[in-house]
This record gives C-alpha cells, sequence and structure tokens, in this order.
C-alpha cells in the first residue's frame, strides 16, 4: 500500500522540492495552495492522506494552526506535521497538547530528516511504517 501525503505551502519552488522529495522515496504527494484547497480534499475519502505537512502561514497568519486544529478534531488518525519558517516560534500554541501530536520543522529542512521525521510519524504500534 502507497502511503499519501498532503503538502500545503503557498511558495511553489518548496512544494515542488517537497513533492520531490517524497516521490522519490515512493509516497503519493497532493499539493496544495491553499489550506481551504486542502481541507475540501479530505471530503473525498478515496484520496485522504495519511499525513499532512502543513505551512502556517498560507492565506492568513495562522491558518495553518487553524487547519492542525481542524485536523485534530475531525481526523485524528492523520498525522500531521508544521513545516514553517517560523520553527519552534509556535510551540506556545501548543503548550497544553501532546508532543505526540506536534512536530515542527524549520524550513529549509535537510531531506533525509524530513523523510526520518515522516517515517517515524507514520509508523504503526508494531514499528511497521502504516
Amino acid at each position: 500500500m502507497v502511503l499519501r501525503i498532503a503538502h500545503v505551502d503557498d511558495d511553489s519552488d518548496i512544494r515542488e522540492s517537497v513533492q520531490l522529495i517524497l516521490k522519490k522515496d515512493g509516497y503519493e504527494v497532493d499539493s496544495y495552495l491553499t489550506m481551504q484547497d486542502f481541507l475540501d480534499s479530505l471530503k473525498n475519502n478515496t484520496i485522504r492522506p495519511n499525513l499532512a505537512i502543513l505551512d502556517v502561514m498560507v492565506e492568513s497568519m495562522d491558518s495553518g494552526l487553524t487547519t492542525f486544529a481542524n485536523l485534530h478534531k475531525n481526523y485524528p488518525e492523520m498525522q500531521a506535521i508544521f513545516l514553517t519558517s517560523l520553527g519552534d516560534m509556535i510551540r506556545p500554541y501548543f503548550e497544553n497538547q501532546s508532543h505526540e501530536w506536534v512536530c515542527i520543522m524549520e524550513k529549509p529542512v535537510e531531506p533525509i530528516s524530513l523523510l526520518a521525521t515522516i517515517n517515524a510519524r507514520l509508523k504503526n504500534k508494531d514499528g511497521q511504517i502504516a
């Protein structure tokens, strides 16, 4: 089974780079320019991703944070990673949330680090990639 990853970023260069890295590693990748496009895609169960990579500031200063809250509430089985130039500056927004759910990576990211983090997030309880 091929795992699907959704990536939302308003920077086309970053979207293309991440897509190349992930596809080379065997993932199906759906790239989105806006959080709304991504959220709309979740209505289609056949393309629902196993993991979402979100930027924080896309349509607005906090659209990634709002989308994350939506995912956590409505799709708790979906893993999420923030890939943002803000880095740990956004951690205070998640003071009371589990680190199991909140994962923040700073742009630019090394491909090996990104893939290692994704693989770790997608491992099931048996240690196998979901």
